[in-house]
């Protein structure tokens, strides 16, 4: 009997074209097996070839994740070879940033009992290394594992001895607690304490030359700017309806050409940084909050599973805080909002995130689309 879940490993990167398109590229390999642990060692040791691969054309080699995540900010220096073979095809990571690898589950017969619903195809990040986001953040990675962990013993599949406990300190917890997943090479040494502050917080600098030049441009198809992720600057307050502007957004971006989403400069393309947004937070540390905030938004009007295309990263821009979503597109199939009484449907035209109600026209879309 096939697996209910199967495995990729899925290389990711952000190439700007020279007519200044933004090309969103994700290429994946397979992984499956009536007992998926089998699959799940076979995607670690491809990964992991990948990792000799890329640190090899630095002149280095691999010692622990840790260091390997440091190493692999960027994936090549300038002047090396910059082409690799994954999956049978040649990739050129010349002119690219947000480069990132990554190991993903991918659900293909949901189970009803879990707290999270579960569509078929939806994947979670179990581990990877690279500046997108998704691979750097250890809440990320808890909620992929312990997904993983709850279908494997739902299924009662064997995972051999790769069970183990860990102590992490999740965002909206007051202290750690004892979490159960499978073993992977990530070092979760020191996340028993809250791991969020003034010296981590910010994304290395990488691609902040990139961000400057796209934020000078102006808005386009693929980029957008917000200046709040939910303070409401009618009501002074904090408002879902702030939260769904954002989340018709990223729906957009997904079910298009990707884009970036950059939260704190206003339509003018001024940075006015997220101050109007850390103001709500109410003795919470800051960052946790707008953090907490932004994954509420995405689970609340589209599903933890966007993450696997969804990532947030917080860059100090002329001395201001600015949180850069960056929204690949959907590869496998569109995505809807959660509306107020039905599913909503929305895609990126030129400089705004049209709304499509008729069904016929969704159907035309999604098949051209897909």
């Amino acid at each position: 009997m096939k697996a209910t879940f199967h495995y990729v490993v899925k290389l990711k990167l952000i190439r700007l074209k020279k007519t200044n398109e933004i090309e969103f590229i994700e290429l994946e390999e397979k992984f499956e097996n009536n007992n998926p642990i089998y699959a799940r060692e076979q995607a670690f040791f491809i990964y992991q070839n990948y990792i000799n691969s890329f640190l090899s054309r630095k002149g280095e080699t691999y010692q622990t994740d840790k260091i390997a995540r440091e190493k692999l900010s960027i994936f090549f220096n300038e002047g090396t070879n910059t082409k690799i073979n994954f999956a049978g095809n040649d990739i050129d990571f010349e002119n690219t940033i947000g480069n990132g690898i990554a190991i993903f589950v991918v659900i293909d017969k949901p189970e009803e009992k879990y707290v999270i619903e579960d569509k078929e195809g939806d994947s979670f990040l179990i581990h990877g290394i690279g500046n997108l986001g998704w691979a750097n953040d250890p809440q990320s990675i808890i909620t992929g594992l312990t997904h993983e962990l709850w279908y494997y013993e739902q299924c009662q599949y064997n995972y051999k001895n790769y069970k183990e406990t860990i102590n992490f300190y999740e965002y909206d917890i007051t202290q750690a607690a004892l979490i159960e997943i499978l073993k992977t090479p990530f070092d979760w040494t020191d996340y028993n304490k809250p791991f969020i502050n003034d010296n981590n917080i910010y994304s290395n600098n990488d691609n902040l030359n990139s961000l400057i030049n796209y934020i000078s441009n102006g808005e386009n198809h693929q980029i957008e700017f917000k200046p709040t992720l939910l303070f409401n600057h009618k009501t002074k307050k904090g408002g879902i309806s702030i939260k769904g502007i954002i989340a018709k957004t990223i729906c957009a971006f997904l079910n298009a050409n990707g884009g970036f989403l950059f939260i704190g400069i206003n339509s003018k393309g001024e940075i006015q940084g997220l101050e109007f947004d850390y103001s709500l937070s109410n003795g919470i540390n800051k960052y946790v909050y707008f953090q907490l905030e932004f994954e509420q938004m995405l689970e609340h009007f589209l599903s933890l599973s966007v993450k696997s295309n969804v990532s947030g990263q917080l860059y100090k821009i002329d001395g201001k805080d600015v949180f850069v979503v960056t929204v690949l597109p959907s590869k496998h199939r569109p995505i809807f909002i959660n509306g107020q009484e039905n599913k909503e449907f929305f895609v990126r035209i030129d400089l705004t995130a049209r709304h499509i109600i008729d069904i016929e026209e969704i159907v035309t879309y999604c098949i051209n689309k897909w």
